[in-house]
Formats: C-alpha cells, structure tokens, sequence
C-alpha cells in the first residue's frame, strides 16, 4: 500500500487547497494511506478526517522558518511516506528540503502560471533552485508547465494534471440554493482579495455602470485587500450594491440564484472559481488571459480585456440583458468541462506517482 504526505500551508478557502481535499479524499478512498502536513487547519479539515486522511499540524510558521523545516522533517521521518507531494511556494520549498534530506520521492504542484512569480522573486529563485532534486513537477495548466520548461530545471519532469470539478457536489448544492429574494440582477465575485484577483476593477465598472442600470454584485472571499476594496466602495457609494461577505465553502449554491459569475483575475494557473461556476451552469465573464483561453471561448464565455472597467461594465449590460445568449453560453461551457472527473485526475496523479517511484527503483 501506498503512503502518500500531502504539505501545504493551510487548509483555507484557496483553489489549491480544495484540489488537495479532493484528490486526498479520492485517494484515501482508493486505499491509499494518505497523510498531509499543514501550518494550520480551515473549512477542508473536517472532509479529510471525514475520509480517513491523517492531519499533522506543524506550528503556523510563516516563509523559511526553520521550525517548520524541522517539524516537517520529523513528520517524515514518523509518517515514512513512499512520496512526497508538495503544494504552493513555501511548501515545495521547506517540504522539499525536508524531503530530499529523507531520500523520499517528491514532486511538486504548480498551481498558477509565471506572472505569479514576478512579485514573490526570493520565493521563486529558491523554489528553482529546490526543484533541481524534486522527482517531477506537476502543473494544472499549460501556463505552469511553460514557466517550468522556460525557467526550471531541464532534467525535471513536467506534465499538466487539470483541476478536477467536484460535479457531485456542485449539484447538491444547486438542490438547495441560497436565498431567491436577493436583489437582481446579481453577478458574483469569488475568490481571496489580493491584488492577483483585480477586485478593484469590478468596483471601478459597476461605479461606470451605477446610473445607466443597477446591478449587484456579492463578493465571496477573505484576504490583505478586503479591508482596502471595501474603502473603495464605500467611496464610490456603491455599499448597497456591492456586498463582501466571508468565504463559504458551499457557495455553490448562489450558482443558481446568481445571473453571471466574473473573473477578472490577472494571471491563473487552472481557475477552480470559473471552472465550478461553468459546471454549475451559470454564465461568466472572464479576464482574457491564457488560463481562461485555456478552459473557455467566444461561444462559453464573455472576454474582458485585463484592466479594463469600462470593457467589462459593457460586458455586464451584455450578460445582463441578454439572458437567451447568456443561457447558451453557459450551455456549451458546461460540455467543456464535463471531462473534469476526479477520476482522471487521480488515475493521472497515480501514473506520475508510478513513474517517479519507478524511476528511483
């Protein structure tokens, strides 16, 4: 039997660390012992226990704290994985230091693309650096697997692994959706507020937007600029229009209450936020980077260029107004990612598992 040790920072409300959940879940499910190390725990935690996944918790040491070098090292040498499976910056730095110390099998997760690392330069010449001794990197889009074959190290492993889209859940949520009296038309905002998800843009466009026709906006999400977003909206007077409420783990279930979804984001790596709103069926309107080429085009989604309010308060009207071809977008969006399973991204996990242990032997 396999043991697999999972290291990431948190498990809070981020897109890595649902994908994490998922293929843990799965594959404690498959018959896998399945470990992961965390600084501290969030909404994902009762789900792994739920599933017979073992939880270590570290201390909540922040960057290249060599107490958290030494409490993952110790969890190695308890847990004795037959791999390591490392995800976002400050883990595949410490967990692959710890891991190679041990002589374990390691492979990385790239969960964005390389635009990311130009604002976290010290975190990324190390991640490289680190990445010399990993057994294979796993990207979730082609974006991650570029910035690996640019930048990384041409000896190392790459492949692309898609996110997986939990249907199932999304589904049960849909059955029993949120509150139908909330105001229309309301367009949805999900994710962690920092600079990378361009809040900021979205309460530019609905200020544009505020006297040729109300709309509503929900902002899901915690994070550094929420405090800062707010300020500005109470600046431009759009507090009754522009809600922020705190992360909630089943916003699935605004999907069917909600008449569009918007993803402005400046860079991605597989985007779990649209990704979900497209299997939920709901329209969205996307930033036009290269992740959202990756999973949309002209027929599943409307395209903003990055930056532009004024472009995306017409692509509102457009959505808003248009509720027959919005309802068609949505349509062919779903049938793009129907082939999202978790299976397959978990067969195709098992197969780098295989290769890089193989590899070792």
């Amino acid at each position: 039997m396999i043991t697999i040790l999972h290291a990431i920072p948190t498990l809070g409300g981020g897109g890595a660390e649902r994908q994490l959940c998922m293929l843990a879940s799965e594959q404690a499910r498959r018959g896998a012992c399945v470990h992961v190390a965390i600084r501290r725990g969030g909404v994902h935690e009762p789900v792994l226990k739920k599933c017979g996944v073992h939880i270590h918790e570290l201390g909540d040491a922040r960057s290249i704290n060599p107490r958290l070098l030494l409490a993952l090292t110790r969890t190695i040498t308890k847990v004795a994985p037959t791999i390591v499976q490392t995800w976002l910056p400050q883990m595949d730095v410490v967990g692959g230091v710890a891991a190679v110390r041990s002589r374990t099998p390691w492979i990385i997760s790239e969960r964005t693309s390389g635009e990311y690392y130009g604002e976290v330069p010290t975190f990324a010449r190390l991640r490289l650096l680190a990445s010399r001794y990993a057994g294979a990197v796993v990207a979730n889009s082609k974006g991650g697997e570029d910035y690996w074959t640019n930048d990384g190290p041409r000896s190392l492993r790459r492949t692309t692994i898609p996110n997986a889209i939990d249907f199932k859940g999304i589904n049960e949520s849909a059955a029993t959706p949120a509150e139908k009296s909330h105001a229309r038309p309301l367009l949805l905002v999900v994710g962690r507020f920092d600079r990378g998800k361009a809040h900021a843009i979205v309460v530019h466009a609905l200020s544009i937007l505020s006297e040729k026709q109300p709309v509503n906006v929900m902002m899901i999400g915690e994070g550094s600029e929420q405090a800062s977003i707010g300020k500005q909206i109470e600046a431009a007077s759009l507090s009754n229009r522009i809600k922020l409420t705190a992360y909630q783990p089943d916003w699935w279930r605004w999907l069917k209450v909600a008449d569009g979804l918007i993803s402005m984001t400046r860079y991605e790596g597989n985007p779990n936020v649209a990704l979900e709103a497209m299997a939920g069926g709901c329209p969205v309107i996307l930033s036009d980077i290269p992740a959202h080429r990756e999973i949309a085009d002209s027929s599943s989604a409307l395209f903003v260029p990055v930056e532009d309010a004024q472009a995306l308060s017409q692509a509102i009207l457009t959505l808003v107004n248009g509720k027959d071809a919005a309802l068609s977008r949505a349509q062919q969006a779903l049938k793009r990612v129907s082939p999202m399973t978790l299976s397959s991204m978990a067969d195709a996990y098992e197969a780098v598992y295989r290769e890089v242990l193989n590899r070792k032997h």
